[in-house]
């Protein structure tokens, strides 16, 4: 989510909170002092079966049907634009109290996904600054059908965000960013769209948005049993916020999402070879995947997500894959912000991105990725997809009641995306990136 265009082009003057020792939860923050949200699902009724969708309950990988058919796990079904889901939440009797005052912290909710009953699911609100809403506004949520000890998944998955795309006025940006990184074989979440309904009250359009999770490991890495981190901002409860990156002051906030805790010694080691110097070859070889970052960089640069590692030491994921023994690769996280300003940066402040531009292997690596993307995004079947996106969602954007934007807005945004397909790498290379 965006911190400040600003800010992510020029990161100067940086509050920072406490140290590591008195820091408080990840996420144990004061709304009134910030602005956070992504996503949720909507209302149906927790008696129907979803019988005719063909949603189930799936305990782990497999499962039956009310009826003792058998039935295997298939998020395909999920992650398409065949339609737009539907996703009801019903809250307890104190959830909507519980969670205005811990937005946070999970709530034991019902929620139906097209028809289909997954009782005592954890919900809470999703987004920091920027995208933070409460649900008397358009409020993100994370959905965890695991949190409260329910052997239920949907389709296999653990978890889902349901984003509420406050700040993607094209409402398709991270479908489209999402799809660029995959071109690239940079492993990145799937997309789809769900109406949401919280206590039967209609919240609007969601996109509705893969974790990043150990299901996701296992979709995307041939060895998922390595250590992935979060790497985004830390969020101080005055307001003020730390970014995270492998420096002395900045790693203590990286956050193990999965694997073992090794007390973080994975991302010291990086730490420790940047203070001592030299070049990317000398003090990154064997710790960071220098052609996955390069293409991380000219993916970055060419969407224009200068909210990310490269440009701002946030929204990203990193994960050390054993089976590149133990090298970081980065994964992209919240591009709703990009393709925003066609500014070309080649400041970066992503300790290890600076580290890689000034590498000349890494260098050409950049240019060679950006050069690829030249080619083959526009006209590309990525550019149907985001059209067939665009068609999905009409009538429902037209019917949003929460939605802060206007359609024509929402219109002048989508143009706009189609047209940065076709001018980016002019942009680019004007700018000698």
């Amino acid at each position: 989510m965006l911190l400040s265009l600003a800010l992510a082009c020029a990161p100067t003057g940086l509050e920072v909170g406490g140290g590591p020792a008195d820091r408080p939860p990840r996420e144990d923050t004061d709304p009134a002092d910030t602005d956070a949200t992504d996503t949720d699902p909507t209302d149906t009724d927790p008696a129907d079966t979803g019988s005719e969708t063909g949603f189930e309950h799936v305990p782990d990988d497999t499962g039956t049907t009310d009826t003792g058919e058998k039935i295997e796990a298939d998020d395909t079904r999920i992650f398409n634009l065949d339609a737009i889901h539907t996703v009801a939440i019903t809250l307890p009797a104190d959830g909507r109290r519980a969670l205005a005052a811990d937005p946070y912290t999970y709530v034991a909710a019902d929620v139906s996904f097209d028809g289909a009953s997954f009782p005592n699911v954890g919900v809470r609100i999703k987004g920091r600054l920027g995208s933070y809403r409460t649900l008397d506004q358009k409020a993100g949520f994370k959905v965890d059908f695991l949190e409260f000890g329910e052997a239920t998944k949907l389709e296999g998955l653990e978890k889902i965000n349901l984003n509420n795309m406050v700040q993607d006025c094209a409402k398709v940006h991270e479908y489209a960013a999402y799809g660029v990184s995959r071109m690239l074989d940079i492993p990145a979440p799937r997309v789809a769209y769900a109406r949401v309904t919280v206590d039967g009250e209609d919240f609007g359009v969601y996109s509705l948005v893969e974790d990043y999770d150990d299901e996701f490991l296992q979709k995307n890495f041939s060895d998922p049993t390595g250590n992935l981190y979060d790497g985004d901002y830390y969020l101080w409860p005055n307001g003020s916020y730390t970014l995270v990156d492998f420096t002395d002051a900045g790693q203590p906030y990286f956050q193990l999402d999965e694997g073992a805790d090794v007390a973080l010694s994975d991302v010291s080691a990086i730490t420790d070879a940047l203070r001592a110097g030299g070049t990317f070859v000398d003090s990154l070889d064997t710790l960071v995947d220098r052609d996955q970052h390069a293409a991380f960089i000219a993916f970055s640069a060419w969407i224009g997500h200068y909210n990310s590692y490269t440009y701002y030491s946030n929204n990203y994921r990193v994960y050390f894959d054993p089976a590149r023994g133990g090298k970081a690769v980065f994964l992209p996280w919240d591009p709703d912000w990009a393709f925003y300003s066609a500014t070309a940066v080649t400041a970066f402040y992503g300790a290890i991105s600076g580290k890689c531009y000034a590498d000349p292997a890494c260098n050409a690596r950049i240019h060679t990725t950006l050069d690829t993307l030249d080619t083959t995004l526009p006209g590309s079947a990525l550019e149907s997809e985001i059209q067939a996106a665009i068609t999905l969602l009409q009538p429902s954007l037209m019917e949003d009641p929460r939605m802060e934007d206007t359609m024509r807005a929402v219109r002048v945004c989508q143009a706009d995306l189609f047209s940065w397909f076709d001018r980016r790498g002019g942009e680019l290379d004007a700018a000698g990136l």
